[in-house]
């Protein structure tokens, strides 16, 4: 009578290694698919640019009081940001610090409109014509990113030029929109998020 080898005797298993493995892989491929379903969907995404910028905006507002100096804030298609005017030098400058005033842009697919007392953004308002202008000499003729006058002003007496801001985000057929607002002083308003414009 011959012995078989123990390996014909038994019949042969998973080690706890190749368990182990198989476990591990299963668990990544999980993971992969949880992250690309559990994205932000666009109304979140909308929703909280909307609320950094009421944030931020609150932030300049509260600093321009407590310092007693005079703010602004400026809105392209794409991006947002903040001056402030320098005594000093006697001219608007770009808010470097701290970096969150720096200026913003927006993740594709989202564009920013301002209304200023109902007028379109793009139209200076009565209050940049006053004090504010600068010389045709200091005046740049190409178009930078970064404008000499805001278009909303804050100022140190917790005053705010009226206006509004509309925040879109298109990437579907059907736009959504957010809209941040204020009548001449802190907090801002802000719209839920909606299919119809504020």
């Amino acid at each position: 009578m011959q012995c078989r080898p123990v390996s014909q005797r038994y019949p042969h298993g998973f080690t706890l290694v190749e368990v182990m493995l198989v476990m591990l892989l299963i668990g990544l491929l999980a993971t992969t698919v949880v992250m690309n379903f559990s994205g932000e969907s666009r109304e979140e995404r909308l929703a909280k640019e909307a609320e950094r910028f009421q944030q931020l905006f609150q932030f300049v507002a509260e600093t321009a009081m407590l310092k007693q100096q005079e703010w602004g804030l400026y809105v392209q298609p794409d991006r947002y940001g903040f001056l402030y005017y320098s005594n000093e030098d006697g001219k608007w400058a770009p808010a470097d610090e701290p970096a969150s005033l720096q200026q913003y842009k927006l993740p594709a697919d989202m564009t920013l409109s301002l209304e200023l007392e109902g007028l379109p953004g793009e139209d200076s308002n009565l209050l940049s014509q006053l004090d504010w202008q600068l010389d045709e000499d200091e005046q740049s003729e190409e178009q930078t990113e970064v404008p000499v006058l805001p278009q909303v002003f804050i100022l140190s007496s917790g005053e705010i030029s009226p206006f509004q801001l509309l925040l879109s985000e298109t990437s579907d057929l059907t736009p959504l929109y957010s809209a941040v607002s204020t009548d001449f002083a802190i907090p801002l308003q802000r719209s839920a998020v909606s299919t119809e414009r504020p």
